[in-house]
C-alpha cells in the first residue's frame, strides 16, 4: 500500500462531525431569525407592558332610610362620558411628527449637519444632547404637549358639534391628567341627559377614545327633606389608612355632616381594586384589565325617622313666615326616639355631590343669619326663656313649695297693667298682669315675678342640681357631629363666675343659660314619662342590602335610660296638669297649639338674644300629648318670632293634627302607647 495515498474510510466520521455542527448552527440560526425577526414585534409589546397599577374602586354607599325603609338618601345610575387618552396615541404620534417635522424646516436645520468636519462632529458629541434635526429636549417636550392638546381639542370640538353642547377643555388639567393619571379615563361630561344619550346610542359613535360609562351617584330623592339629619358628602379621595396600596383612585366621597358624617365607615363599604396593564409611557395596555377585588357595598342605615311626620313637621314649621330660622323635635316619651327633627332653613344635600361653587358658598351657605347648614335643633344653643319654669316648677315642689299659697305680683309703675319684681333698684319686668298668683296661675300666665322670687328663695344649689339632672350642660349622645353642650354651670362655675341674686334672678326666667331645641325635648320626655331621662335615638339598626349577606345587622339598643329624676310621682302629676292647663285655660299662654279631641300639655316661651351688635328674641314652645297617655313630645323654636304662644303655638298644632289623624287611620301609630305615669 502506498503510504502517500489517504485513505476514505478515515475522513467520515469528520465528515459526520462537521455536518453535525453545520446543522447546529443552522438550527441556532434559524431559532434566532425566529425569535429576532419573526416574533419582534411581539416581544417589543411585551416589553412595553411592563407594569400594572393597581385602580381603587369605591364601592356603592349605603342608603339612608326611614323607620320603615323608605328613602333620605340612595344612589342612582349616572352616564358620563369619558376619554381613554390611550386610544388616542396614533393620534398623538401624528401630529407630533407634523410639528416637528414643521418645526425643523422651518429653521432649515437640514443643512446644518456636517459643516464642521471631523472636530465639529467631536464638538457635537459633548455638546448637550439634542434629537435629530438639532430640536433640543425641551423643546420635544413642549411639541408633545401641544400635540397632545391639540389633538384632544379636535375630539372635544367633535362632541361638542354632535352634541350642540359648549364643553371646555382645561391645558394643565390635561397635563396633569396625562402625567398623573394615564391609565384612568379623562371624564369630559360628568353627567349626561336623557337626549345626550340617546345621541350618543343612536348614532353609534366612532370618535376614537370616547365611551360612555355608567357609575353610581349619591342621590337624594326627597330634596331638602331632613337634609340636616341625613348630612351630605364632600370630596375625598386620600385614605391615610391606604397609603400606598393604589396607584390612582376613582372619584369617592366621604360622610361631611349629619348621619353621612358619623357612620361614614358602616355606610362607606369595602373599596375595590382593580389592576390595569399599562405599557412604558402610561398607557392602558389593550386587554390587560383585570378585576382583582370587588368592592363590598356599604350598609343600609335605617333611622328612626317618619317620613310622613318629617314632610308635616318641616311643612309646619314653614308656615311661619316663608323665611324662618327655627327647629322642631318630635320625639316619642316613651323609649327616646326622634320620630322627626326639622332645622330651617334646610338645603339641598345633592349639590355637595358635584360641588358647590364659591359664589354659591358665599352668598348662601355663609349667609347670616340664616345659615342654612347649621343643625338649629341639635346644635343652636339659645336661652330657654320661660320654658325653662318647666325645671323651677319641680325643683320648687321637690323644695317643699305649697302650690296653693298665693303669691301678689306688684304692678309696673311705668306700665301698670303688667306687674314687675324689684331686685332692689333693678326692676324686672313681668308680662303677666298684677294680682294673687299659685303655682298653677303663675304657669300658666308665665309670670317672671313668681318664679323670680320663689327661686331667690330655692337657691342655687337645688335649681342647678335639678337641671343637671335632666341633662342641661351635657350633650344628649345622638351622634351626630353637629351637637353643642349648651350652657348650664355647676355650682362651682357659678361661683367662679361670681354669680349674685341677680344672675340666679336671670336663671330663674331662662336668661343667661342656653340649651338645644333636642335638650328640651328630652326634659319635656322626662316629664311625661314620670322621670326617665333617656339617651335619645336617631338610628334603629344598620343592615347589608343583600338578605343573603353574611354580614350581621347592627342594632341600637332603644329605650337606654340615661338617669332616673328621684322627684315624687305627684309633682310630676301637678306639672302636666299645669301644662294641659296652659292650653285648655283661656288665660294660658299656649292656647293657640289647642287641637279638638287630643289633649296638648305645653309651655310657652321667649327669650332676648344679645350678641354681634344685634338684639333679636328666641320663641318656643314644649309640649307633650295626649295628656291621658303621652305618645308624643313636641318642641318648636322659632327665631325673631312674635311670641311662644303665637309664633310657635300654631307650629305645635299643625303637627298634633297630623298626628291625630294619624292615628285615626287603620295603620299603627308611629310612636308606643304609654300610660298616664
Amino acid at each position: 500500500m502506498n503510504p502517500a495515498r489517504p485513505n476514505p474510510s478515515g475522513d467520515r466520521p469528520l465528515r459526520w462531525l462537521t455536518a453535525g455542527i453545520a446543522a447546529g448552527l443552522g438550527v441556532l440560526l434559524l431559532g434566532l431569525w425566529q425569535v429576532q425577526v419573526m416574533s419582534r414585534h411581539r416581544y417589543q409589546q411585551r416589553q412595553e407592558s411592563q407594569s400594572y397599577r393597581t385602580v381603587r374602586l369605591p364601592a356603592m354607599r349605603g342608603k339612608i332610610l326611614d323607620r320603615q325603609g323608605r328613602e333620605f338618601a340612595g344612589n342612582s345610575p349616572r352616564y358620563r362620558l369619558d376619554l381613554y387618552l390611550d386610544e388616542l396615541r396614533p393620534r398623538f404620534q401624528d401630529e407630533y411628527k407634523r410639528r416637528r417635522a414643521a418645526l425643523i424646516a422651518g429653521r432649515g436645520t437640514s443643512q446644518a449637519s456636517g459643516d464642521g468636519g471631523v472636530f465639529g462632529w467631536l464638538m457635537d458629541r459633548f455638546r448637550k444632547p439634542r434629537s435629530r434635526g438639532g430640536v433640543s429636549r425641551s423643546e420635544l417636550d413642549r411639541l408633545n404637549r401641544e400635540s397632545r392638546y391639540a389633538v384632544v381639542s379636535n375630539t372635544v370640538a367633535e362632541i361638542n358639534r354632535r352634541l350642540g353642547t359648549a364643553l371646555t377643555l382645561s391645558e394643565p388639567a390635561l397635563h396633569q391628567h396625562f402625567l398623573g393619571k394615564t391609565a384612568l379615563p379623562l371624564p369630559l361630561l360628568p353627567n349626561c341627559t336623557p337626549a345626550q344619550i340617546a345621541l350618543i346610542t343612536e348614532q353609534g359613535w366612532n370618535i376614537p377614545g370616547v365611551q360612555l360609562e355608567l357609575v353610581p351617584v349619591r342621590s337624594y330623592p326627597r330634596g331638602t327633606l331632613a337634609s340636616h339629619v341625613v348630612g351630605h358628602l364632600q370630596r375625598h379621595d386620600d385614605y391615610d389608612e391606604e397609603e400606598g396600596r393604589y396607584d390612582y383612585r376613582l372619584r369617592d366621597y366621604r360622610g361631611a355632616m349629619g348621619l353621612e358624617a358619623a357612620y361614614d365607615r358602616e355606610l362607606r363599604g369595602q373599596a375595590g381594586a382593580r389592576s390595569i396593564l399599562v405599557n412604558s409611557a402610561g398607557y392602558r395596555h389593550r386587554g390587560g384589565q383585570g378585576l382583582n377585588l370587588d368592592p363590598e357595598p356599604g350598609l343600609n342605615l335605617f333611622t328612626t325617622l317618619d317620613l310622613e311626620l318629617q314632610q308635616a313637621t318641616e311643612r309646619a314649621l314653614g308656615s311661619v313666615h316663608g323665611d324662618e330660622r327655627g327647629a322642631v323635635v318630635v320625639m316619642d316619651p316613651s323609649n327616646g326616639d326622634i320620630l322627626a327633627l326639622a332645622s330651617a332653613p334646610a338645603f339641598d344635600p345633592v349639590e355637595f355631590v358635584d360641588g358647590v361653587s364659591p359664589v354659591r358658598w358665599t352668598n348662601f351657605f355663609l349667609a347670616e343669619p340664616a345659615t342654612p347648614l347649621m343643625n338649629r335643633a341639635t346644635y343652636g344653643q339659645y336661652a330657654p326663656g320661660s320654658t325653662f319654669k318647666i325645671i323651677d316648677a319641680l325643683a320648687l315642689l321637690e323644695a317643699g313649695l305649697d302650690p296653693d299659697a298665693p303669691y301678689a305680683v306688684e304692678p309696673d309703675p311705668r306700665n301698670p297693667s303688667k306687674g314687675a319684681y324689684y331686685l332692689g333698684r333693678r326692676a324686672i319686668r313681668d308680662l303677666a298682669s298684677p294680682g294673687e298668683y299659685d303655682l298653677r296661675r303663675a304657669f300658666i300666665r308665665s309670670s317672671n315675678s313668681y318664679f323670680i322670687h320663689h327661686g331667690l328663695r330655692l337657691g342655687w344649689d337645688r335649681l342647678i342640681s335639678t337641671a343637671l339632672d335632666f341633662g342641661l350642660g351635657q350633650h344628649t349622645g345622638i351622634r351626630i357631629p353637629e351637637e353643642a353642650a349648651g350652657d348650664f354651670p355647676t355650682l362651682a362655675k357659678v361661683r367662679e363666675r361670681g354669680w349674685g341674686l341677680g344672675n340666679l334672678a336671670n336663671v330663674s326666667i331662662g336668661q343667661e343659660i342656653t340649651l338645644t331645641p333636642l335638650q328640651l325635648s328630652v326634659v319635656v320626655s322626662a316629664v311625661a314619662n314620670g322621670g326617665r331621662v333617656y339617651w335619645p335615638r336617631l338610628v334603629d339598626h344598620l343592615a347589608p342590602e343583600d338578605p343573603l349577606s353574611d354580614t350581621p345587622p347592627i342594632h341600637v339598643k332603644a329605650g337606654q335610660v340615661r338617669s332616673e329624676l328621684k322627684i315624687r310621682p305627684a309633682h310630676f302629676q301637678r306639672l302636666r296638669r299645669a301644662m294641659r292647663d296652659d292650653v285648655l285655660d283661656s288665660e294660658g299662654t299656649g292656647k293657640s297649639s289647642r287641637v279638638a279631641d287630643f289633649a296638648v300639655c305645653g309651655k310657652t316661651g321667649t327669650a332676648e338674644i344679645k350678641g354681634n351688635g344685634r338684639k333679636d328674641q328666641v320663641t318656643w314652645f314644649a309640649s307633650f300629648a295626649p295628656f291621658e297617655a303621652p305618645r308624643y313630645v313636641v318642641v318648636v323654636m322659632v327665631e325673631s318670632g312674635a311670641s311662644g304662644g303665637g309664633t310657635c303655638g300654631p307650629v305645635a298644632r299643625q303637627i298634633y293634627e297630623f298626628l291625630r289623624d294619624r292615628e285615626r287611620m287603620p295603620s299603627p301609630r308611629i310612636a308606643s302607647r304609654m300610660p298616664m305615669p
